[in-house]
């Protein structure tokens, strides 16, 4: 066993957010499990920006860190510091700006391996980025990639697009998202008079609530008893809202707001929405199938498709087409609740458990690692 001294010290970076819960989430799960797995070989810490009252972060088995950064541009100070004072051998800095950033703040640092994590959708984020957006991804393309070690992906279809727009010079790896620690029971509600379509999401234009909202009046003639419920909170809330209203369903809407465990939303479903404009992977997916729950997603940049790999699992339509996600709506309500199926999707979601997705991220950082001729790197390229 390699001893404490020897450990290499891996450093995850979230930045400032207003909530605990995609990128945030995910990197409490992967550093988990991380420390878990492979605690003999590497010593954890995550480097968050926002202090969050969250239960779930008042005993982490990594080691915690809070920077008190408000804004991504005010970083660079408290993380070189932070950085230098721990003796980071892996930096891994999610999406491009907080890498441009991040890597400009690490320069003289003498830091072995930095490491950018996508979790979204370059494209998008590079077209609908402000000036200084379309600034830093010309600045990771030409400049950073080249010295990075390396680019982890959280879907196939972003890893492929990455390695042809994003970067040609870094290497880019394939590794899962984790879904967070579920109930060990994940068994749905019999069948009611009801019929329940859930979608967790934040409320915003990327996750295409507005196109649900005008589908569900486009079917609502079609379709039997149904209700629909929105968990999250985002800045598009009051449009929405408006939307409702205006749309003549806000009768048949629930607006549950945000929540950091919507597993009694999950069990009551019976089916899971996700009308997406974009994503990098979309893990509400994977945890709407863990409770056995039939998809219907958006066949978007990045990720649906990943995973609605079979009818049996749920439906894909195309982006943006209202007519389609309200007959994607009326189709559903007409698929049978078929056990088989059910456990094809459980088993589906089981392997973007905890321990899965870590040993992903320990692989691709080993295999990093081994690339990387540097002896403060030995034990995890070894490991």
């Amino acid at each position: 066993m390699t001893g404490p001294a020897e450990r290499v010290r891996v450093a995850y970076f979230v930045p400032p957010s207003a909530h605990f819960a995609g990128i945030e989430r995910v990197v409490h799960e992967i550093a988990t499990g991380l420390v878990e797995a492979h605690g003999d070989v590497l010593d954890v810490h995550v480097l968050f920006s926002t202090g969050y009252d969250e239960p779930l972060l008042a005993d982490t088995r990594y080691t915690r860190h809070v920077l008190h950064v408000e804004r991504l541009r005010g970083m660079v100070r408290s993380l070189r510091r932070h950085v230098a004072a721990l003796g980071v051998d892996v930096l891994v800095v999610p999406q491009v700006e907080a890498s441009v950033i991040a890597w400009t703040a690490t320069r003289g640092l003498r830091l072995p391996a930095f490491v950018t994590h996508l979790h979204g959708n370059p494209r998008i984020e590079e077209a609908d980025g402000t000036r200084r957006t379309r600034l830093a991804f010309a600045a990771f393309q030409h400049l950073v990639s080249r010295r990075i070690a390396g680019i982890l992906a959280v879907s196939p279809s972003l890893r492929d697009h990455a390695a042809q727009a994003v970067t040609r010079a870094a290497p880019v790896h394939f590794v899962r998202n984790p879904v967070r620690d579920l109930p060990e029971d994940v068994n749905r509600e019999a069948a009611q008079d009801v019929f329940h379509f859930l979608t967790v999401a934040r409320l915003s234009r990327q996750k295409g609530q507005d196109i649900l909202l005008r589908a569900l009046a486009l079917a609502r003639t079609d379709l039997p008893a149904v209700r629909l419920t929105l968990v999250g909170s985002g800045p598009d809330e009051s449009d929405l809202r408006r939307l409702a209203r205006e749309l003549a369903i806000d009768d048949l809407v629930d607006f549950a707001g945000y929540t950091t465990d919507p597993t009694v939303y999950y069990r009551s479903a019976d089916c899971f929405v996700l009308p997406s404009r974009w994503e990098g992977f979309g893990v509400v997916l994977v945890e709407a199938l863990a409770f056995g729950l039939p998809l219907l997603a958006a066949d978007c940049e990045f990720g649906p498709a990943d995973v609605i790999s079979s009818p049996r699992i749920g439906d894909l339509v195309p982006v943006e087409d209202v007519t389609a996600l309200a007959e994607g709506l009326r189709r559903a309500v007409r698929r049978a609740r078929i056990p088989e199926d059910e456990a094809l999707r459980r088993e589906v979601a089981s392997a973007y458990s905890r321990p899965a997705a870590s040993e992903d991220h320990f692989d691709a950082l080993r295999r990093i690692a081994t690339s990387r001729p540097d002896g403060r790197l030995t034990a995890l390229a070894a490991g």
